[in-house]
Formats: structure tokens, sequence, C-alpha cells
């Protein structure tokens, strides 16, 4: 691996300028613009526009520049493989982002200090490095079922699937109202139909089905069915929210889930850590071939402030 870090980048120290080279990747430059264009995408800019004030220490300049060194090695292999973008996969991808923030759209490239255009481009260096990798995770080995059986066995607590209530709710604004539906209920009158037409919130329309709450998950107003039986409707109960009336209508006992019903999301865990792992082995290879040399001198120089770097 040839990487080298020069601390003085042979320059009278004048006025800095984006224009100077924070590093080379073989026959790439990596500019202090680019760098700092870089930085803009990934912390958006105050409602004003102007960029956000965050402290930017050394530490996180070299993390920035580390990724944007990976990111070149990536693009000059794709280009080594001959991966290709066409115009209409980037136009693809750009249209379906457009559609999903709709009428925000130009307030977010707006945020992150985009051009349509410099969207594009970051759009199709994004499927290069894609694909790229893609291509190169098809030498992983697939996870063996003894895999899959090993961290089964050896992680039994994950799979644990503790007590679950089946709850329905109905939630009004006032506990003369919830008096009233009480007295309904005790009338005879059915609870889903009540929720229909007296509870505020909007599962009252599915007749205050919440469905099944784990009990490691359940909100404080509904602790009470820990102590009520299936099928019984609780005392008023009062929140932040309004007058609370729940009914249990079932229980799911404490579990483990069995391998079957567990394999599929293990094997799952393991293709992804297979692939990180070889992903990171691979980043270093390609490293470790590369020349690689980082202007150490510049970046210290580097604000990421328009006012500073001309």
């Amino acid at each position: 691996m040839i990487v080298l870090f020069v601390l003085s980048c042979g320059k009278d120290a004048g006025l800095f300028t984006k224009e100077e080279v924070v590093a080379r990747v073989n026959d790439t430059k990596i500019t202090a613009r680019e760098l700092t264009r870089y930085y803009k995408t990934l912390v958006p800019s105050s409602q004003d526009g102007a960029a956000s004030k965050v402290p930017v220490s050394m530490d996180l300049k070299e993390a920035l520049l580390e990724r944007l060194i990976e990111e070149k090695l990536l693009l000059l292999e794709a280009a080594k493989e001959g991966i290709t973008v066409s115009d209409e996969e980037v136009d693809q991808l750009y249209a379906g982002i457009a559609k999903d923030y709709g009428n925000n759209f130009e307030a977010f490239l707006k945020k992150f200090h985009l051009s349509p255009e410099e969207w594009k481009k970051s759009l199709r260096q994004d499927l290069l490095i894609d694909k790229v990798i893609k291509r190169h995770m098809k030498s992983v080995n697939d996870v063996t079922k003894e895999e899959i059986e090993k961290f089964y066995q050896s992680h039994q607590d994950e799979f644990k699937i503790p007590m679950q209530y089946h709850i329905f709710q109905i939630v009004v604004p006032t506990r003369k109202l919830a008096e009233q539906i009480i007295d309904k209920l005790n009338k005879g009158e059915k609870f889903k139909e009540l929720a229909k037409q007296f509870s505020i919130f909007p599962e009252g329309k599915r007749g205050g089905n919440l469905g099944y709450w784990r009990d490691d998950r359940l909100p404080e107003e509904f602790a009470v069915v820990r102590q009520m039986r299936v099928g019984q409707i609780s005392r008023i109960l009062k929140s932040p929210y309004g007058y609370h009336i729940i009914e249990l209508k079932g229980v799911k006992e404490a579990r483990v889930l069995s391998l079957k019903e567990a394999g599929a999301r293990i094997a799952q865990k393991l293709r992804q850590e297979k692939k990180e792992k070889e992903k990171e082995r691979w980043l270093k290879e390609l490293k470790e071939k590369a020349r690689i040399v980082r202007y150490t001198k510049v970046l210290e120089k580097v604000t990421f402030n328009e006012g500073r770097n001309r």
C-alpha cells in the first residue's frame, strides 16, 4: 500500500482556495471544494438556507475524507470493470425520489445545497458504487444451515417473545362521557360500536382495535391489562390524551421462537454480516493496491465555511 501523509503542500502560506487538493487517489484528485460539497450534502442547512454551524474537528474532516477516498476507489473499480449507469436509470431514480418528496422536493435540494444536476450526478455515482459492490458480493458464500442453527442456539434471548395483549380502547375527552359509555357497556351495548361512535382516536373507526401489544412495550396507561381477564373491561383510566376505557380481547403467552420461525431472520442477519465483512476486506485490499496521498496541512485549513474557503 502506498499511502502518503504530506504535511506541507509546498506552497507559500497565501490565500487558501477550494481548488487546493486535500488528497489524491492514483491519478484522481479530491479538492477542498469537493470535500466541502460532500460535507454539506450530509449536514442540512437551517430554514434560512445557511449551513449548520456545527464545529468541525480534524477527526471529522479526516473521517469524511476517508469516505470520499473509498468512494473514489469504488468508482475507479467500476470504470475498470466496465460498469455503466444509463441516463434512464438515473432519471428513473431521480423521478422516484422527487415523487416521494412531492412539493417539498425543491426545498429538499436546497436544504442539502444541491442543484438538480448535482443531485443527478450524485445519484449516478451512487448507482455505480451499488453495482460494483453487488457484483463483487456475488462471490460471498451464502449462509449455511449449520451457521443458522449455531447462531440460534447461542442467542436464545434474542428470540424470546414476552406475553402479548390484544387491546381495544375507547378514548373520550371528558370523564362524564366515559361514565356514560361504561353505563352503556353495563347494559349490554357492544364495545366496538361504542368505540366507532365516541372514540376520538383513529383506531375508533376500527372499533377501537389496537392489535397485540408486547408486555415490554406497554404504555403506562395500558399497564392495567396485566391484571385483567380476557373479555374484561377496565375502569376509567385518565391520561394526558383523555379518558380511556380498555377491553382485553386476548392474550398470547410468552414463548421462544422456534428455529423454523427465526431461521429467515437469522439468515438475513448473517448474510448481511458476511457482506459487510467482505466489503471491509475488499476496501482494505483496494487501498493497499492504490497510491493514496493525503495533504494534512491543506485539510487542516478546510473550514466548510463559505466565507473562509474561497
